[in-house]
């Protein structure tokens, strides 16, 4: 599944029912849900595995503000016409 985030998407924890936590991201046509597994072990590997997701999403979030200040900074062509003008 490919989740391509829109004004309105966020992240949140929920508890849909007593003792059960899930991890919900997306909107409300298209959502992912993390959800603790009942077993033996099933607490510490989710942890882990939110611990790296978090890791991971901050490095994307990163990427993506960089990008988006070298995409959105201003161009020599840009510079050059603002020139022209004045």
């Amino acid at each position: 599944m490919v989740i391509q985030p829109v004004l309105g998407y966020g992240v949140a924890v929920v508890s849909p029912s007593p003792g059960v936590r899930r991890l919900v991201a997306g909107g409300e046509e298209t959502a992912i849900m993390i959800q603790v597994p009942a077993r033996i072990g099933g607490l510490l590997d989710t942890a882990r595995f939110a611990r790296s997701l978090a890791a991971a999403a901050n490095e994307l979030g990163e990427w993506c503000e960089t990008q988006n200040r070298t995409r959105t900074g201003s161009s020599p062509l840009g510079d050059q016409r603002s020139e022209e003008r004045d």
